[in-house]
C-alpha cells in the first residue's frame, strides 16, 4: 500500500483493509494505491546430507542459514553422519543465487571457523557471508 496515494484518495483506517479485501472502494481501485513488492525469502537447512531438498529450499533465497558441520577434506565423515561440508554449502548457495549465506553447526574438531568461510568462497559463493557464532543475530538483507 502506498500511504501518499491512499491519503490523496481519502482512504484511511479500516477502509484500507476493506479496499484490500474487495479490490475497489468508493471508485478507488486497489491497483491505483498499491504496488507489488517481492517478499523476502529465508531457508534453514540443518542436519542433512546433500539432497534435492537442500537445493529446493535454497533456490532464489535472500538468506540461507545452512549447516556446514565438516570441512571438505572430511566429506566422507559428513556423508556418513548426515551433514554437509562448507564447500557443499557454498556450492548450493552459489548455484541457488543466495544473497546472504550464514554458515553454522560446525564440528568442534575444527578450532578455526574461518576455514568454513574460505571453503564456501572457494566453492564459488560470492555473496554476503556470515560465519555464525552462538547467540549471533543476523538480519535479513533488505528487499531488492
Amino acid at each position: 500500500m502506498l500511504p501518499e496515494r491512499l491519503a490523496a484518495a481519502g482512504i484511511s483506517g479500516p477502509d484500507v483493509g476493506r479496499l484490500q479485501r474487495e479490490g475497489t472502494l468508493r471508485g478507488v481501485d486497489l491497483r491505483d494505491v498499491s504496488e507489488r513488492r517481492p517478499g523476502q525469502s529465508f531457508a534453514f537447512v540443518m542436519d542433512t546430507r546433500l539432497c534435492e531438498g537442500v537445493h529446493a529450499l535454497a533456490d532464489g533465497c535472500d538468506m540461507v542459514v545452512i549447516e556446514s558441520t565438516f570441512l571438505d577434506e572430511d566429506a566422507t565423515l559428513a556423508r556418513e553422519h548426515g551433514h554437509l561440508t562448507a564447500g557443499q554449502a557454498g556450492r548450493v548457495a552459489a548455484s541457488a543465487g543466495v544473497r546472504h549465506l550464514v554458515l553454522t553447526h560446525f564440528s568442534q574438531r575444527y578450532p578455526d571457523a574461518t576455514q568454513f568461510g574460505r571453503q564456501a568462497r572457494d566453492a564459488g559463493f560470492t555473496g554476503r557471508l556470515t560465519i555464525a557464532r552462538d547467540l549471533d543475530r543476523v538480519a535479513l538483507p533488505p528487499r531488492r
